[in-house]
């Protein structure tokens, strides 16, 4: 059987990471089978629409590499695949659901469900519908859902047992007598989530169900229209949420989440994709660096966990560490170029990359690292430049004997610069000394390769930078 698996965000903000992270799932599932992938909107909730959102969504899975078959944009033997263009399918649905007695129509106004719920919490009372219209004679109803204000709600059975195997969790269970007359149909002519996204997954043939652990709490509910319909359900996979380090849901106040944030800091796709993978799932081997093919090939739904994952973002930075150092070096200059002024040059650039690859966590931080190499005069505090043991007197006095090495160095290579330099440190230790010239000439404490910075760099601004420094610390 070919397989056919969804993907159905709702355009109510900026692509999550922990979306992703199950989009992935469903990606590498359809993948690896041969299938086909679906990217659906779910916009029934007209009152959280965020304008842009499915900008974000299409911006987001593209710049991760995560590809589908059919969608809004891309058209497909089910269009429209945007919910809110689909309310005829939803009504018709709703519709011959009361025809058959398996839903009915429900005249309660939203004081009368207010006032019921307020009583229920009074005497601490499960707070559910209490079945008001379910027995209006069937043609009393539908004359009345005619010119009155109405609702479609299911008919509940009041026993028998709900159930699925997950392919994550394995068994659940759960009792027809603790779900309420939900609604399927509102009063605006909008299908409720579970109504619409039961109907939309049978239209259009999915075939395997993989979504967030969030969603378990209603399979109930989509069990009970799937029986209404007379439709088998097809196998269901809920996956593990992505937590944060607290060990609730990942969300703003663990920092970013945003897939465009990940992009704007200098995270690269592969370390993102590589990273979340790992997000409740293991290979059961060693082996923990993984591109989007090796993953189509060894990611497996039976390894995947039940527990909760928890975000590390050390882990992430480990993880873009290593694929910055996989990229080839022009490939590597292509993607900095975001991240540096354009100005900057592009020969200077291609030359200072090996030096900064293995210190680098992300992009971003490329920029203040070689700064110093495109700029005239970096700025810096004077004490800066002085070693914790030393005085600005002394510090004066060895950049001094730095300059002096640095005139005669021959040739003005990274080997000759380290011989010229290691030679005058005169009863400074070889730190203090290389600190005292890193700052001076680059204005910071950290950075590439002191010798090979000061090599391309040159000896006339590096001397000049030196000079500078002296002057400072003079005062």
């Amino acid at each position: 059987m070919s397989v056919r698996l969804r993907f159905a965000p709702s355009p109510t903000g900026a692509l999550h990471i922990g979306s992703v992270r199950t989009i992935l799932y469903n990606y590498l599932f359809a993948r690896q089978r041969g299938g086909t992938l679906v990217l659906r909107i779910e916009d029934t909730d007209r009152e959280r629409l965020v304008t842009g959102a499915i900008d974000s969504i299409y911006d987001g899975l593209h710049w991760l590499g995560i590809s589908w078959d059919e969608g809004p944009r891309e058209g497909g033997p089910h269009v429209p695949y945007v919910q809110s263009e689909r309310l005829p399918l939803y009504q018709r649905h709703a519709a011959e659901l009361v025809a058959k007695g398996a839903a009915y129509y429900c005249f309660c106004s939203k004081e009368r469900l207010a006032e019921l719920r307020k009583q229920q919490e009074a005497r601490h009372e499960l707070t559910r519908y209490d079945r008001h219209c379910r027995n209006i004679p069937a043609a009393e109803a539908a004359e009345r859902a005619k010119t009155e204000s109405h609702t479609v709600r299911l008919k509940v059975p009041d026993e028998g047992t709900l159930a699925i195997d997950d392919l994550v969790h394995g068994r659940i269970e759960w009792q027809a007598n603790t779900i309420e007359d939900q609604v399927l149909l509102k009063s605006d002519g909008f299908p409720t989530y579970h109504l619409a996204v039961v109907v939309d997954d049978r239209v259009m043939g999915i075939t395997h169900i993989m979504r967030g652990e969030e969603w378990i709490a209603s399979v109930p509910k989509h069990l009970l229209i799937y029986r209404a319909f007379g439709w088998e359900v097809p196998p269901m996979a809920h996956v593990p949420d992505v937590q944060g380090p607290d060990g609730k849901k990942l969300s703003k106040r663990h920092g970013s989440t945003a897939v465009s944030e990940f992009k704007e800091q200098g995270y690269l796709p592969e370390a993102l994709v590589n990273f979340l993978a790992l997000i409740g799932w293991s290979p059961g081997t060693e082996e923990e660096v993984f591109s989007m093919d090796d993953l189509i090939r060894v990611w497996r739904i039976e390894k995947v966990q039940r527990g909760g994952a928890k975000w590390d973002k050390d882990r992430l930075d480990y993880f873009n560490g290593v694929w910055i150092r996989r990229l080839p070096e022009d490939e590597l200059v292509r993607r900095l170029r975001a991240f540096v002024p354009p100005q900057w040059d592009d020969d200077l650039l291609r030359k200072v990359v090996p030096l900064i690859r293995e210190r680098m966590k992300t992009l971003a931080e490329a920029k203040d690292q070689i700064a110093f190499l495109f700029t005239e005069t970096p700025e810096y505090p004077p004490s800066l430049a002085v070693p914790k043991q030393q005085s600005a007197g002394t510090t004066v006095e060895a950049l001094s004997r730095a300059a002096s090495a640095l005139r005669d160095a021959r040739p003005f290579d990274a080997r000759s610069v380290e011989s010229a330099l290691r030679g005058v440190a005169d009863g400074w230790s070889v730190r203090e000394f290389t600190h005292a010239v890193r700052v001076a000439v680059t204005g910071r404490t950290i950075g590439p390769p002191l010798f090979e910075s000061i090599e391309l760099l040159g000896r006339e601004r590096t001397l000049q930078r030196i000079e500078r420094a002296q002057s400072a610390l003079r005062g």
